[in-house]
């Protein structure tokens, strides 16, 4: 009976870890196109963890550097990213700098007017499908976009930081 209870809690504990993971892809939506808005550059903190900063700058007209930085370790991880637009939805394509091979994760992204909050919703992780150019996902990602279920539950939601 011990054994099937530790079991059990193991597996509830491995779901809520992998429940709020992203669709990865080899392929990006599309190719950065979209110029960096100066909205989103700066500090910004998530709303459920003050243990990270991130902070935004622009790597080049089309891409952003983001740093994850934990408050009290001065390691941090590094990530580039783009904005996508598909019907005039912002979707962001980010990957981590220091992996071996590229992977985008996909997440909707709206902004307050104020322009002082986010809000990523993950591209659910359920896709099964897999693509090899960006035309097919970026078709599949419009096809699908206005359903609730093509997204995680777990809306994550950063506010400025500076």
């Amino acid at each position: 009976m011990k054994k099937l209870l530790l079991q059990i809690a193991l597996l509830t504990g491995l779901m809520l870890v992998l429940q709020g993971c992203p669709y990865g892809t080899e392929v990006a939506i599309d190719d950065p196109s979209a110029k960096i808005d100066d909205k989103l550059l700066g500090k910004w903190e998530a709303k459920n963890s003050g243990d990270y900063m991130y902070t935004i700058t622009k790597k080049d007209d089309f891409n952003y550097a983001f740093e994850k930085k934990g408050k009290t370790s001065p390691e941090a991880t590094l990530y580039t990213g783009f904005i996508s637009l598909i019907d005039g939805v912002k979707f962001l394509n980010v990957s981590e700098d220091a992996s071996s091979t590229k992977t985008y994760y996909l997440y909707k992204m709206e902004m307050s007017t104020s322009g002082a909050k986010i809000t990523l919703l993950p591209v659910t992780e359920n896709i099964t499908e897999k693509f090899t150019a960006p035309a097919e996902l970026k078709a599949f990602i419009k096809k699908h976009m206005g359903l609730s279920f093509f997204y995680s539950k777990d809306k994550e939601e950063y506010y400025r930081a500076d």
